[in-house]
């Protein structure tokens, strides 16, 4: 098992890849594809989902780290089960959060081949979330599960009382 320093350090290479990489890939691919930028306001359109993402990235983080004793890495992963904050609304507040944020920095670089990238790149999300979802029963057995039964995979709803 990776120490949490190791752990962050696979997170920020993450980050990079994720708001850097993807963004300049989109960039270099629109060029190559003859595909035009999208207009100004679609830029400024941009900004919400980036900042909301961005918001709800750190909100988790924090929660991870302070409630969890964790990281936000799966390598080494938070101790206590998190189901506050974000975590009350929708079992996968980072991935949606990274999904706004993603596609906000792919509008406001105004890259419609990066807006494909961030889409693509959800595709076998799903598949990674069943696998991390059996991982945590595991982990955290009927806590986990009462969790899952209260609170919905993706579409967020406002929390109740969680059992």
């Amino acid at each position: 098992m990776p120490s949490r320093p190791a752990a962050w350090v696979e997170s920020v290479a993450l980050f990079l890849a994720l708001y850097l990489g993807v963004p300049a890939a989109g960039i270099e691919l629109d060029g190559w594809l003859g595909w035009p930028s999208f207009p100004d306001v679609v830029r400024w359109i941009g900004v919400l989902p980036l900042v909301l993402g961005a918001a709800g990235i750190a909100w988790s983080f924090v929660l991870f780290v302070r409630v969890g004793q964790g990281t936000p890495n799966p390598l080494v992963p938070p101790r206590v089960l998190v189901t506050t904050g974000p975590f009350a609304w929708t079992r996968n507040p980072i991935i949606l959060s990274h999904a706004l944020a993603s596609l906000g920095v792919a509008l406001l670089v105004a890259s419609p081949a990066a807006v494909v990238i961030v889409l693509v790149l959800g595709l076998p999300v799903p598949f990674i979330v069943r696998f991390e979802e059996r991982r945590l029963e595991t982990r955290y057995g009927d806590a986990y599960r009462r969790y899952r039964e209260d609170v919905p995979r993706w579409i967020p709803k406002r929390p109740r009382q969680i059992r």
